[in-house]
């Protein structure tokens, strides 16, 4: 089963609960850029319904070390995938 979210609470309380980020999508669209967390586990559908309804419980250290990696994760990504034009030289016209 797989989950998708741009919650990165709702991703850190699914790796909490044995799921595992198999992808990290980027949309550029936006004026700012998003990143969409794939997640994976045998029961990753219950446990964001159990978020998604204000049920969820868990491990505070464990959240919040979860949480951090997947903002470090989300930053490096987005900075990879931020395509910027090389910027022309007064002297290349």
């Amino acid at each position: 089963m797989r989950v998708l979210t741009t919650d990165v609470f709702c991703a850190g309380y699914l790796i909490v609960r044995g799921g595992r980020v198999i992808d990290l999508l980027v949309d550029q669209t936006a004026t700012r850029s998003t990143g969409t967390f794939v997640v994976e586990g045998a029961q990753v559908l219950e446990d964001h319904e159990e978020y998604s309804r204000g049920q969820a419980t868990a491990n505070v250290k464990a959240l919040r070390d979860a949480v951090t990696a997947l903002r470090g994760r989300l930053a490096e990504t987005l900075r990879r995938s931020s395509v910027r034009e090389p910027r022309r030289s007064s002297s290349a016209r």
